[in-house]
C-alpha cells in the first residue's frame, strides 16, 4: 500500500516537473516570436480619425444648432458618392434618423408592456393583502404606475406621430423608399 502511494506521488511529481519544463520552453518560444514580429505600431486617436467613415460632431455646436442646421451639417459630412435627396441629405442620414425614431417607439412599447405587468402584479398583491396599511402602500404604488402608464401613452403617441411625420418628410424630400425602410 505504501509503495503504491509512493509510486503515485513520484509519478505526479515527475509529471509536474515535465510540465513546468514545457511551460518554460513555451515562454521562450513566445518571447522569440514576439521579438521576430518587431515593434507593434500603436494607432492614436488622431490617426484613427483619418480612417473613420464619418466626421465626429462637436457637442457644443450640435446642441446649440437648430434642427435644420443639424441636417445640413450631416449632409455636408457625407460621402460625396452617396446619393442625396432633394434637400441634400444623404441616404445615411435617413437610415440613421429612421432607425433612431423606430428605436424610440420600440423602447416606449417595451416600457408600456412593463408597466402593464407591474400594474397587474400590484393589483394581485393588493387583493391578496388583508392588512389595511400594506394595502394603502400598494395602492400608492398602483396610482404611481397608472400615472406612469398615462405618461407613457402620451409619449408613445407622440413618438409614433413623429415617426409618421418623418416618413412623410422623407417622401416629400425625395428620399428613396429603401432609405426609409420598415
Amino acid at each position: 500500500m505504501r509503495v503504491s502511494v509512493f509510486a503515485v506521488a513520484l509519478c505526479l511529481a515527475l509529471a509536474v516537473a515535465l510540465q513546468a519544463q514545457s511551460l518554460g520552453d513555451l515562454a521562450k518560444k513566445e518571447k522569440e516570436r514576439r521579438e521576430a514580429i518587431g515593434q507593434v505600431r500603436v494607432i492614436t486617436g488622431e490617426e484613427a480619425a483619418q480612417y473613420s467613415t464619418g466626421q465626429p460632431e462637436e457637442p457644443a455646436a450640435a446642441e446649440s444648432a437648430p434642427p435644420a442646421e443639424k441636417e445640413a451639417a450631416t449632409g455636408a459630412a457625407a460621402d460625396p458618392d452617396e446619393p442625396v435627396d432633394f434637400e441634400g441629405r444623404p441616404e445615411s442620414f435617413w437610415r440613421k434618423t429612421m432607425a433612431e425614431a423606430r428605436l424610440e417607439v420600440k423602447d416606449l412599447e417595451r416600457e408600456r408592456d412593463t408597466l402593464i405587468l407591474k400594474i397587474n402584479q400590484l393589483q394581485d398583491q393588493f387583493y391578496k393583502q388583508s392588512d389595511g396599511f400594506h394595502r394603502e402602500s400598494i395602492q400608492r404604488e398602483l396610482q404611481k404606475s397608472y400615472y406612469l402608464q398615462d405618461l407613457n401613452k402620451e409619449n408613445l403617441a407622440k413618438a409614433k406621430d413623429a415617426l409618421e411625420d418623418l416618413e412623410k418628410e422623407a417622401r416629400k424630400s425625395g428620399a428613396l423608399p429603401g432609405w426609409i425602410g420598415n
